[in-house]
């Protein structure tokens, strides 16, 4: 049997057969969220969800990550389907009747449905196992979100010896329910985050003249540094610097010595990323001398930037409209400055990122909000297209 015929009526093949176990298993993740490496839940309800599966199953990996091997009737490639497990401190908002139970955590970034569509997958290739000519590893990681970097450690683990090709999707609001997403080259920024301490010197709040008020120092720098890129990065190269949190002082009558301020760097050119931290060090702490303060930054590298291989970009685009049909499938004309530490992946193998659209009437929140949550009728789509992806890859 040839790949055009084991695509076709995939996707109906898994709603027909393994719906409501995706389904289910999106659902039991969603209500207890996992933050990081501590996804020791969720991975058992993976791995009990692939029980009875004629796969080689490794647990532990990055602490709480699982790998799942099927072997082929016939020798050939080994193809790595990837979804991330991890869920956001975001205090969950949806009203769903399958809502977060862990305060202050949330899936809001569809990790949720990742996993369960790449249950889905292992499910619908195991029963095409001896059609298989190579070898898919299903591989379910920790750590994607805050720069963590589970793949990065999953990698280190030796989870991609003798691999030959690299996939995984990602939910995607921006893009209609149902339309799949992907290009050559960069197709996610790559992130770095850091920490500048400004110091000062505190005191009476009535008496501003004998102290060094770190709160007006932070809010110098933060106007500053909005200027790095506005004036000093080449206009046709991307790049953002947000500034996420800024903390300062205890009570409103006290001029606090002490403020901190966090933010994130997302740039596409690797010469430009080496550049930014120097200058965000510069610019602190010459503005911060001169207003009796001191700065200090502390500077992390954390994703690099997602990158497709231009032959396997197309070959996901191709097997979409094998799929879903042309109308269905978007080449992307720029990346998106968000990031992904499947990044660490495309770095070591070919390989595509591809965003598999969500938004309808109902889903309009974007991902990393409180109020995020997605059509279930996606999931069997995704399943279908993570499993089309191997064996067009096999192929």
């Amino acid at each position: 049997m040839d790949v055009a015929q084991k695509l076709d009526g995939l996707e109906e093949r898994v709603r027909q057969k393994f719906e409501d176990k995706i389904v289910a298993l999106r659902r039991e993740i969603h209500r207890e969220p996992e933050l990081g490496f501590d996804t020791e839940r969720t991975a058992g309800k993976v791995v009990e969800a692939l029980a009875g599966l004629p796969l080689e199953v490794r647990t532990g990996v990055a602490q709480n990550g699982s790998v799942a091997l099927l072997r082929g009737a016939k020798p050939g490639p080994t193809v790595v389907l990837r979804a991330d497990m991890d869920a956001l401190p975001i205090q969950e908002e949806t009203g769903l009747p399958f809502a977060s139970e862990e305060d202050g955590k949330m899936h809001a970034c569809g990790h949720d449905g990742h996993t369960s569509m790449l249950v889905g997958a292992a499910h619908v290739l195991s029963e095409m196992q001896e059609e298989l000519e190579g070898n898919v590893k299903f591989v379910f990681q920790p750590a994607e979100e805050g720069g963590r970097g589970g793949g990065r450690v999953m990698i280190e683990e030796g989870i991609l010896e003798d691999i030959s090709y690299v996939f995984a999707l990602h939910l995607w609001p921006l893009l209609p329910h149902g339309t799949v997403a992907a290009k050559a080259g960069p197709m996610m920024a790559a992130s770095d985050r850091f920490v500048l301490k400004v110091r000062g010197r505190g005191g009476h709040a009535a008496m501003p003249h004998l102290t060094a008020d770190a709160a007006v120092i932070s809010a110098h720098v933060v106007v500053a540094l909005q200027t790095l890129v506005a004036r000093e990065v080449n206009p046709v190269k991307p790049a953002v610097l947000t500034l996420g949190k800024i903390e300062a002082g205890s009570a409103f009558n006290v001029i606090p010595e002490e403020a901190e301020i966090a933010g994130t760097v997302r740039t596409l050119d690797t010469e430009l990323r080496q550049t930014l931290p120097k200058r965000i060090e510069e610019l602190a702490r010459g503005l911060v001398r001169g207003m009796r303060g001191e700065a200090e930054l502390d500077y992390e590298f954390c994703y690099p930037v997602t990158r497709n291989d231009p032959q396997m970009s197309e070959l996901a685009l191709d097997t979409a409209r094998g799929l879903f049909g042309e109308e269905a499938v978007v080449e992307v004309d720029h990346p998106s400055m968000g990031a992904e530490d499947f990044a660490f992946f495309l770095e070591k193998l070919p390989g595509a990122y591809v965003w598999l659209g969500c938004r309808d009437e109902e889903h309009t929140s974007s991902v990393h909000t409180p109020t995020f949550g997605f059509d279930e009728d996606i999931l069997p789509k995704g399943s279908a297209l993570l499993a089309a992806l191997a064996l067009k890859a096999l192929e």
